[in-house]
């Protein structure tokens, strides 16, 4: 599969970003007591585990082996009370240390999708929703095992190591040395492990992201891959990606096992180092057996910490890419806040010069000049392309102008707060979009109105039959509105807009997608919301703008023409010839 818009999360980063971490430990302060108690807990659940190989070297050198047992009871006792000791402190440190590592990801999921949420429409237009559900599951519960399984876990392995050469040195200095004669090749194992597997981690990482995106995007668009029949090609496709996701992951378990191979023999080669020279002491009498047998325990102790510590390292690099792409999600500029409305907006709206590109390179709108006076229905018409929409989505503050500026009865947009701004101008898109949930909370989600106030509107808006036949306002409404028609969906989002009780209304292709039947009634109920307001209206059909104050019409990103509908016709112009094209259209289909 080519690369493409599935492969865009890039493989990058250092191996453990500093910077990144010490920012992660400001996500445990909050809970630092309780991170506390878990790193407090280690050393002593550790000291339990390593001192029971002490004391079989106690119980061999000064019981079992000169036939002494009385007192031996005592060691036993004492064994099994570090073995239970240790099973405790280890249940606290865990339970201490998931914890934190839990509330971790509920702060990391909660801060992330508020971020999301007061994101600009631009960040969303980069991003595949894919991708983002990626950062706010995987991401996220990478992280939230960093401190449990990573840093706390970490800790202690290092603690046991620092532990257990303590203990080997104090019992028998040359037997030590004879153990750790191999130390060199094991950190030049360690070395490779550490920088292949860095690469791996993120690169799975990245894949994964691909994944999501990829599927996100196919589920949501299942109907059209039906209809063109691409379930062959989709599958092969996903396909490709799923082998590229294994391809990585193999790599990740490769060197894995590599390293879990190469601890299990240099262990073993160790061991068999301190049975020739340990045995050959207790032969001589330098050594006891004692000691011997706490040896091997103590190096065969040695090398799981190893073991595990690789385990943790391979965490840390999953979380370290994770945590590179959790805070550059949280570094990302949230939109823009402004000063607030002045009180009594009649609904005046005025473009100055405006110009626009989504990509910084190709212009959408060119100069543009309009205005909308207090109460006046004006219209954009013109070809697919020609920025219509644009105009609509600039006017709502979802995108800047590259320049010239917007008036909101008198003052520029760009200084408003854009949560204010959308309450005033009421929005009813061409896809009508209902979430899962109540009609109540989704025509009314702030409660502006009370129950009565809100069936009061949707009996005058001509929609009380659907959400009587829904239930009333408790009624539920599936995802997307699938157990609604799109006339119903529409009737539906045209009372959501109206709640807020805007001065100006904004219709962007409203009907475009009813039958004839239906269009009438939702432009009978369009035309009754615009009574007392300014409303634009943007079509293609321009039947349904005949009666607007002022239509202009737009080509190519700029306003060639404007004037009433008998101005337009008058003139002979682009607006003529596409009355004509429709009519002798609408003429073919009633014939």
């Amino acid at each position: 599969m080519k690369r493409g818009m599935f492969d865009m999360d890039e493989v990058t980063g250092r191996s453990l970003d500093w910077s990144l971490f010490r920012r992660f430990l400001g996500l445990v302060v909050p809970y630092r007591r309780s991170a506390a108690g878990a790193m407090l807990l280690l050393p002593l659940s550790t000291a339990a585990r390593l001192v029971q190989p002490y004391l079989v070297k106690i119980a061999i050198d000064e019981h079992i082996v000169p036939a002494q047992l009385a007192g031996l009871e005592w060691i036993v006792a004492l064994f099994l009370f570090t073995v239970f000791g240790e099973s405790l402190l280890g249940f606290g440190q865990a339970y201490l240390a998931q914890g934190v590592g839990q509330r971790i990801m509920a702060d990391l999921r909660k801060n992330g999708f508020s971020r999301l949420l007061r994101l600009p429409v631009s960040f969303f237009d980069r991003h595949p929703s894919g991708r983002l559900v990626t950062r706010l599951s995987g991401d996220v519960e990478n992280v939230g095992e960093l401190f449990g399984s990573g840093v706390a876990a970490a800790f202690g392995e290092l603690f046991s190591l620092v532990f257990i050469v303590g203990l080997m040195w104090w019992l028998n200095p040359e037997l030590t040395l004879v153990a750790f004669t191999l130390i060199p090749l094991l950190l030049l194992i360690l070395w490779l492990f550490r920088r292949s597997m860095r690469g791996a981690m993120r690169q799975v990482r990245s894949r994964v992201a691909d994944l999501n995106g990829y599927l996100a995007e196919r589920l949501a668009g299942i109907h059209e891959v039906q209809l063109f029949g691409q379930e062959q090609r989709t599958l092969e496709e996903f396909g490709d990606l799923q082998e590229r996701y294994r391809q990585s992951s193999f790599r990740a378990i490769h060197w894995d096992a590599f390293l879990f191979s190469a601890l299990e023999t240099l262990s073993a080669l160790a061991i068999a180092g301190i049975l020739w020279r340990g045995g050959s002491g207790v032969l001589a009498g330098t050594a006891t057996f004692g000691t011997l047998v706490a040896f091997i325990e103590y190096v065969q102790r040695f090398f799981a910490p190893l073991r595990k510590l690789s385990a943790q390292y391979s965490l840390l690099q999953s979380s370290n890419a994770s945590l590179e792409r959790l805070f550059q999600l949280l570094d990302e500029p949230p939109e823009e806040t402004g000063n607030p409305l002045p009180g009594g907006g009649k609904g005046a709206l005025r473009l100055e010069q405006v110009s626009f590109s989504y990509d910084g390179r190709t212009p959408v709108l060119k100069n543009i000049d309009l205005s909308i006076e207090p109460g006046q229905t004006v219209a954009l018409v013109g070809d697919t392309g020609s920025g219509k929409t644009t105009i609509g989505r600039l006017l709502l503050r979802f995108y800047q102008p590259g320049s010239g500026r917007i008036l909101l009865d008198g003052d520029d947009l760009a200084g408003l707060d854009p949560e204010l701004v959308r309450q005033r101008i009421g929005w009813v898109a061409q896809d009508p979009f209902l979430f899962a949930g109540t009609v109540r909370n989704n025509l009314d989600p702030r409660r502006f109105h009370n129950d009565q106030e809100l069936f009061k509107l949707i009996k005058r808006s001509g929609c009380s039959t659907v959400v009587e036949r829904l239930g009333g306002l408790q009624g539920r409404i599936e995802e997307r509105g699938k157990n609604l028609s799109a006339g119903e969906r529409q009737l539906l989002c045209l009372v959501r807009a109206l709640v807020q009780q805007p001065a100006i209304i904004v219709f962007d292709e409203a009907t475009s997608r009813l039958d004839a039947g239906t269009e009438a009634l939702v432009k009978a109920e369009m035309d009754q919301a615009r009574k007392g307001r300014s409303a634009l209206i943007i079509a293609h059909r321009l039947r349904s703008v005949s009666t607007a104050d002022r239509i202009h019409v737009l080509h190519h990103g700029c306003i060639r023409e404007s004037g009433s509908h008998d101005q337009l016709l008058a003139e002979n112009g682009l607006y003529a010839r596409l009355w004509r094209l429709q009519d002798l259209a609408n003429g073919s289909e009633e014939l």
